[in-house]
Formats: structure tokens, sequence, C-alpha cells
């Protein structure tokens, strides 16, 4: 700081502090004490009178001195009267600078590291429960142990169905025999109004492995992005993602219309478990970042090699996969991150 001069006062420094302002000059007005031989106040002893005027900017300081000299010429002049002015001024620095404090804590809290999850780094957490993403491990935990891993366990009487038999019919896309009695329509049960039909099969699996190696991926993505962006997004996100991912799975052509090197893309309606939804969480976690660098999710590199080459491999490799599921499941989830990205920046402006 640098004192440009010194008004007698108090009143016309203040007067004059405040036209500074108005002027995007930074100021103050300080009274002069007196001292005692000792440096410092002595008891009763009586002030100066005198007002010091400070400078906060050295670049300001040239023009500070010029205004100074205009102002001891008339310092009732009608320009000096901002009082209210600068005060408006000041108070909006103030809000200015309490909203750049509280940016700077929310990205020192984006950018704050934290302990990798699933081969993840995750910044803020929105929440820590993760309900959503337990709802469905123990939902398809269960359906897949009720229904015999996609083999129910027929009935031992005859001309009868036994319970597994029955629940697989309800929970797959298509009923079995709504299929086979329709001639083979693959949406003769949606037709009968069953919409649940277009989820439930998310919650089966064809195997222990099938079962397990899904449910880690849903555990592992599904928990970051519940914690991030809440419960219901999570619902939504992987309900969307599973569905648009059946319906490319349903809506394939058979092998028969296929080559045999993508004979693994043919379509059907029997197609189970969380694969799909899968990949869509996959997807938009790979894409968001990259979208929205202030996004708190970051995937290892590795894992994201792991999921692409496992994608190419179920087709081209690996036999007996829904690799429409998958594909359908995985664009889905890219195109969720572009829309939620494009969503987000509409509403900051």
């Amino acid at each position: 700081m640098r004192r440009i001069g010194t008004l007698t006062d108090g009143s016309q420094a203040k007067r004059f502090c405040d036209y500074l302002v108005t002027q995007a000059i930074e100021a103050m007005a300080e009274e002069d004490l007196p001292r005692s031989a000792a440096g410092s106040d002595g008891p009763g002893e009586s002030r100066s009178g005198a007002w010091n005027i400070w400078i906060r900017e050295e670049s300001h300081v040239d023009h500070a001195r010029a205004e100074f000299a205009d102002f001891q010429a008339q310092p009732d002049a009608a320009k000096y009267q901002v009082a209210s002015k600068a005060d408006e001024i000041r108070h909006q620095k103030v809000a200015e600078e309490q909203r750049r404090r509280k940016q700077q804590q929310a990205n020192a809290q984006r950018a704050a590291p934290s302990a990798p999850v699933g081969g993840m780094r995750v910044g803020r957490a929105r929440q820590q429960k993760i309900p959503v993403t337990i709802a469905i491990i123990a939902i398809s935990v269960l359906c897949s142990f009720a229904t015999n891993f996609g083999r129910p366990k027929p009935s031992q009487i005859a001309g009868q169905y036994s319970s597994g038999e029955n629940l697989y019919g309800a929970l797959s896309f298509v009923d079995w025999r709504d299929f086979y009695h329709s001639g083979d329509d693959p949406f003769a049960s949606i037709r009968k109004g069953e919409v649940w039909r277009f989820i439930t099969p998310m919650f089966m699996h064809g195997s222990t492995m099938h079962l397990a190696f899904n449910m880690m991926g849903v555990f592992f993505l599904g928990s970051v992005i519940e914690r991030i962006q809440g419960s219901v997004f999570l619902a939504i996100l992987a309900l969307a993602t599973h569905v648009i991912g059946t319906i490319v799975q349903v809506m394939l052509p058979g092998a028969e219309a296929l080559p045999a090197v993508l004979s693994e893309l043919a379509g059907t309606p029997f197609a189970i478990g969380a694969s799909g939804s899968l990949y869509g969480l996959f997807g938009y976690l790979w894409v968001r970042p990259s979208l929205d660098p202030d996004y708190p999710i970051q995937l290892d590199q590795t894992n994201v090699m792991i999921m692409l080459a496992w994608l190419v491999a179920c087709i081209f490799v690996v036999k007996g996969i829904a690799n429409g599921a998958h594909i359908g499941g995985f664009v889905a989830g890219i195109i969720a991150a572009m829309l939620v990205v494009q969503f987000t920046k509409q509403r900051a402006k």
C-alpha cells in the first residue's frame, strides 16, 4: 500500500475514498494517532485529527494522486457525493469474494484425491448409501437361484408346471408358451400387456459365474454412480440401458441370416442377465469424464481395455453370449452421458 496524502476532516477522507472506489481504485482512510515517546498510545492523549489516504495497488498511485489534487481544490463538488454507489460496489465485491471462495472449495473437493474404488478414483460423493445397487444384486441373486439359473426344475406332477418353470416364464422377455403358440413372435407376451418383461430378464442369470461377474460389475460401477448422482439417477440409467440392450438383442436377425463370423450376434428373446445394464454403466462412466472434466470419476485405463476386449471377444470367440444386449446397453450408456452433459450445460447457462 502507498500513502498519497493526508486530510484533516474525517468526513472528507471518507468522501474521497468513496469516490476512488467508484473509479475502481481501492483506497482506505486511516486516522493518524499521536504516539508517546515510548512508541505506544499514551493514556488520555488526544487525536491529531489527521487522516491518511492509502492506495492498495501501486499501479493506481499516480491516478489517485491526481484525483487527490482535484479533490483538495473542490472537496464539496457534486461528483464526490457518491457514498451510496460506493457502498453498493463494496457489497458487490464482498458477494463476489464469497462466491469465489465457495467455487474454490467446490473445485478443491472435486480435485481432492481419494482411494481407488474398483479401478476408479472417486472425488466427491452425494450420498454414502447405495440402496439401488444392493437391491439389483439382491433381486438378481434371488431370481437366479429361484429359476435354477435359467434351467428351472420340472414339476413331478404330469401335465403341470413347477413353480420354477412358472417363475421363469413370468420373468422372461417372452413366456416360451406364448412364443411357440404365437408362431415364434418374440413380442407375444408384451402384446398381452405384460410390459414388466422389458425389465425382469435383467435379474435372471445362466450360471453362478455369470451371476458373479455381472454383480461384481454392477457393484463397482453402480455404487460410484449412485454415490455421485443419487439412487434415482442410477435406477433410471440401469433400467434404461438394460431395456435398450434387450430390445436390440430381440430385434437382431437370427443366426441363419448372418454370416458365420457374426453368428454370435444373432438375436433371441430368451437372453437373460444384467450384462446390457452393466455395459450401459460402463459406457456412461467411460465417456462422461471426457465430456465433463469436473466429473469426479475416472476409470482405470486397464479396466477400460479389459471391458472393451471382452466385448469384442464375446462376438468372435466366446459362445452363447447376448452380444446384442452388450452392444445396445453400451451405446445407450454413451448416449446417456452425452445427453446428461448437454442438459447440465444448458441448466448452468
